[in-house]
């Protein structure tokens, strides 16, 4: 997680930091889950489909909700099965920005602190993102 973080913040390539963190934010992902804990993806997937918000977010299967949804870019750049998998339209940057942002707050419900990368990318956040 370290190096996908070290990577986006120089904005050197953001397809190596997408699969570094995508292998982080599964890896931590599956501790959290083992530790009976909602992991990030869960956390999210339970948020979209809450019965409240379906007038704006149409109910989704899970698989819908990753395959094709959250993980489609981390999926597109791992794995290639056929000639129609030899393409395909992502913002990477963005992608590898929100697989950040679920492989650290995975990593966080571990009850690990803060590296001072995560400082970085959490100052590069705010500026960035939020606009503080």
């Amino acid at each position: 997680m370290e190096n996908a973080i070290s990577l986006f913040l120089v904005g050197k390539s953001y397809v190596s930091a997408l699969t570094l963190a995508g292998a982080a934010e599964e890896i931590l992902g599956m501790a959290v889950k083992i530790n009976g804990v909602e992991n990030s993806l869960q956390e999210l997937y339970r948020i979209y489909n809450d019965p409240g918000l379906a007038w704006i977010n149409p109910p989704k299967t899970w698989a819908e909700f990753t395959t094709k949804g959250k993980n489609k870019a981390i999926n597109a750049v791992k794995h290639v099965s056929g000639e129609c998998d030899l393409t395909f339209e992502a913002d990477i940057e963005d992608e590898s920005l929100w697989m950040l942002v679920r492989a650290i707050d995975n990593y966080n419900r571990l009850g690990f602190g803060p590296t001072e990368l995560m400082h970085e990318f959490d100052n590069w956040f705010f500026e960035n993102v939020v606009g503080i």
